[in-house]
């Protein structure tokens, strides 16, 4: 026969689950007091891409089997939203970032060191914000759907500036970070943006024919911004 939970068991399972609860319908309530409004927000970026294999096919001649790796990248760019008074909040936002070439290699060998890696797009983003009942940090997390302006790849050799573009491709991103208060209407904002384009077929555009035959467009930011409430 099955012993019974011991009184300390019983009363420590009914505690954690009264907490549970509590804090079930305190997280909703919470967020329910945060005010509805518009806000705007302008912010810089910290931005790494990881290297990316891929084949040129046209007249640069470099062929497949190719590598490249970047530089650390800089971004900025900014948003505009509107928060729903229920924890929710929309926004459309537009980013810049470029990823300096660190190298192109071939089997080894450096065939170009002179280039970057660089897009424009604009997303539309979803939030869900975990108010505190202090008022203080409010931690963020969120999704959005990027259409890109332009992402282009420029590789400069021989005096040779040669360029590759792509316009209209879709691409997702998942953001996770705090907004800070400063005054009753500015905020400091941080965090983590993971975009993913995937892999891209990107036409000639300058100095060259052909395409590149889809090198990888990944990149992993953290960004801190200024926002102003309305």
């Amino acid at each position: 026969m099955k012993s019974l939970p011991s009184r300390k068991s019983v009363t420590f399972i009914c505690r954690t689950t009264l907490l549970g609860c509590i804090a079930a319908t305190t997280l909703p309530t919470l967020a329910s007091t945060e005010p509805k409004g518009f806000y705007a927000t302008v912010y810089a970026q910290a931005s790494r891409l990881g290297s990316t294999s891929f084949a040129e096919i046209g007249s640069a001649g470099f062929g497949s089997g190719l590598n490249a790796s970047f530089d650390p990248g800089l971004g900025f760019g900014g948003d505009v939203g509107y928060r729903y008074g229920n924890g929710w909040a929309a926004e459309v936002e537009w980013n810049y970032r470029r990823h300096d070439l660190k190298s192109l290699q071939r089997s080894g060998t450096t065939l170009v060191t002179d280039g970057d890696f660089a897009s424009n797009i604009i997303f539309i983003n979803g939030l869900r914000r975990f108010p505190s009942a202090s008022g203080g940090w409010t931690p963020y997390v969120g999704a959005g759907v990027g259409w890109v302006q332009e992402i282009d790849f420029d590789l400069n050799s021989a005096g040779t500036n040669r360029a590759w573009a792509k316009q209209g491709k879709l691409g997702l991103q998942l953001i996770g970070g705090a907004e800070i208060p400063m005054t009753k209407d500015w905020r400091l904002t941080a965090d983590v943006r993971v975009l993913r384009l995937g892999s891209i077929e990107m036409p000639a555009e300058e100095g060259v024919t052909g395409r590149l035959s889809k090198p990888d467009y990944n990149p992993v930011s953290v960004q801190i911004g200024l926002r102003r409430l309305f």
